[in-house]
């Protein structure tokens, strides 16, 4: 519940409440009430996607969640795969083909005419943080055009995120759920060659000779950036764990060093670089190879 809360704060609420519909019809749903319950749903956010703003990026973040919602629950059902592996393709396929309809309708110039958009709308938001926090007007400028050129790996982050919340939601409501329940947060991992997309992104962004391609090989980075963060924050839980440090004083560190700021800037690229290391060094399972510390620690 306080996930869901957070999300709707940082994206739009459709992309938990339509794929968590779809989900819950594909299982079908044998008494009444878990119907009227996907159905409400899908309709709430139905009628929040008609009801939203009609600006260009807008239109874009629609079909986005139409086309993940859909196509997450189709191939939940026709091809099961592990929930990582199935969110990931299914967001990387959703953004695909909303930014082949959105060149389609806006013609060859919608890549520049959706990043312009993206740009106005964080100029907006940055503006109020530069008004509440005059000490960082010196990043306004670059925080804007990084936000406006890194949209997409944002909308890849928020369809993960929520397809992992309508995933658990459709646990809890379904009465024969489409497939397991997310492991602890814990035990987040991937597999370890993807250390070196991020090793080709980093050589195409700061080569010269790939500079048509170094928006793409940013949006990789930021979406990798943002999986390793999380796979060194898992590291960080597990250790906490084994030396009876509550989740609740890590989450209380964590606000505080947000609202600090400056700590953050250490923290966040601190976990990054830890989740990369764990390519190698296997931080957990050398933990679990301790002979005084049990597998359910």
């Amino acid at each position: 519940m306080l996930a869901s809360i957070a999300f709707a704060v940082w994206a739009p609420v459709t992309l938990v409440g339509l794929p968590f519909a779809c989900l819950t019809l594909a299982a079908r749903p044998r008494a009444p009430a878990q119907w009227a319950t996907a159905l409400l749903v899908g309709l709430a956010s139905a009628a929040l996607l008609v009801a939203g703003e009609h600006d260009l990026l807008a239109g874009l973040v629609r079909a986005y969640v139409v086309i993940v919602s859909a196509a997450f629950a189709v191939l939940t059902v026709v091809a099961p795969a592990r929930f990582q592996r199935q969110a990931l393709r299914t967001c990387v396929l959703g953004l695909g083909v909303a930014l082949a309809l959105a060149r389609v309708v806006l013609g060859q110039s919608a890549g520049e005419m959706l990043e312009w958009d993206a740009t106005r709308q964080a100029s907006t938001m940055l503006r109020f943080l530069v008004e509440v926090r005059p000490e960082v007007y010196a990043m306004f400028e670059p925080a804007v055009r990084f936000l406006g050129e890194t949209f997409p790996a944002t909308l890849v982050l928020e369809g993960l995120a929520g397809l992992a919340l309508a995933w658990q939601w459709h646990q809890l409501v379904a009465p024969r759920p489409l497939g397991e329940p997310l492991g602890p947060f814990r035990e987040f991992g991937f597999a370890d060659p993807w250390v070196w997309a991020v090793v080709a992104a980093i050589a195409v962004w700061i080569t010269p000779l790939f500079g048509a391609l170094k928006t793409a090989a940013l949006n990789l980075l930021v979406v990798l950036g943002a999986l390793y963060l999380l796979r060194g924050a898992a590291i960080v839980v597990a250790f906490a764990g084994v030396l009876g440090i509550s989740p609740a004083a890590l989450v209380g560190a964590l606000v505080v060093s947000a609202v600090l700021a400056v700590p953050l800037v250490f923290i966040l690229p601190g976990l990054a670089t830890l989740g990369v290391t764990d390519t190698w060094l296997e931080f957990r399972r050398r933990l679990a190879s301790r002979p005084n510390v049990s597998g359910g620690s």
